[in-house]
């Protein structure tokens, strides 16, 4: 606005004192009125900056299923007492998995995988991959990931101990001598853990050969038995009404999944499938049939 225009429609000043108070009330409100505009232009900046960024997230965030489908939305990970959920939101559209029926989680470029820790099938946080990796993982009742725990590629596993550390988690490294030492001695300790998991890993790259027991085919009738008391199991499952059959459904088809391969059915899974059919007796004998044929 030009100021001299302004003036005009203004009543002339009596006194010098008066006019310069009309044209600080003039300067003060163009001052203002610049000031806002700036303030609702970068206002509107960053409300459409986070936006994108809350989009471009929700993008990066995906799991894969266990049928190799990578699905992407907005992801949360819910504990259960036996095995953790996952639930993802994809165009107003929410769907539950369990930890069995996914490989990968990964949220903010933190990667979650399914563990298994005594009967239990958690989503733990991946914190360093390798031979031996190590993963985090919510303790009971609580909300942060707290807890410590190694699983090596062969399948074993321990969870970090806090007492007896020396002694417990030298034993566990036993396969690599001079590490397992360093542990048992105290001259590698807990807050050390990079470190020994490092060290550990190059170990182990160094000292394994290449030479691999002759795999040993199981004979065919085995795996039909297997197959056949499976099959028979998911057909009386799903003639039953109990509140953990859709769990029990997901354990079997894993399974089934498993035996079709010939592939070594994990003992959690037989773990948690009695756990869920305990209280169903009329499927009872087809249950224990079937577990004695999986310890084959």
């Amino acid at each position: 606005m030009d100021y001299q225009q302004g003036f005009k429609r203004i009543r002339p000043a009596k006194t010098k004192i008066e006019a310069c108070k009309i044209k600080l009330h003039l300067v003060r409100n163009v001052v203002i009125n610049v000031f806002r505009t700036k303030i609702l232009i970068m206002l509107r900046t960053f409300l459409a900056f986070m936006l994108l960024s809350c989009t471009a997230s929700a993008q990066k965030n995906y799991l894969i299923t266990s049928k190799a489908d990578t699905l992407y939305g907005k992801i949360r990970i819910l504990s259960y007492d036996l095995i953790d959920r996952v639930q993802i939101e994809t165009d107003k559209k929410k769907e539950m998995y369990t930890a069995l029926q996914v490989l990968t989680v990964e949220i903010d470029s933190q990667v979650y995988k399914p563990i298994q820790y005594d009967r239990k099938v958690m989503l733990m946080k991946l914190l360093k991959p390798g031979y031996m990796s190590l993963y985090a993982f919510r303790l009971p009742d609580k909300n942060f990931y707290d807890g410590r725990f190694l699983v090596r590629l062969d399948g074993t596993s321990i969870e970090v101990p806090n007492i007896g550390f020396k002694k417990i988690l030298g034993t566990f490294l036993e396969d690599c001598e001079t590490v397992a030492n360093q542990v048992k001695n105290g001259d590698l300790v807990k807050k050390e853990l990079d470190k020994i998991i490092d060290d550990y890993n190059i170990c182990i790259a160094e000292v394994k050969n290449n030479v691999r027991p002759p795999v040993v085919t199981e004979p065919v009738q085995a795996q039909n038995e297997k197959t056949i008391a499976i099959e028979s199991l998911i057909n009386k499952v799903e003639a039953e009404d109990f509140s953990t059959k859709k769990d029990a459904l997901d354990l079997l088809r894993d399974i089934q999944t498993k035996a079709s391969k010939n592939e070594t059915i994990p003992n959690y899974l037989s773990e948690g499938l009695k756990s869920y059919l305990s209280n169903v007796p009329s499927i009872t004998v087809d249950l224990e049939n079937l577990l004695e044929l999986l310890k084959k």
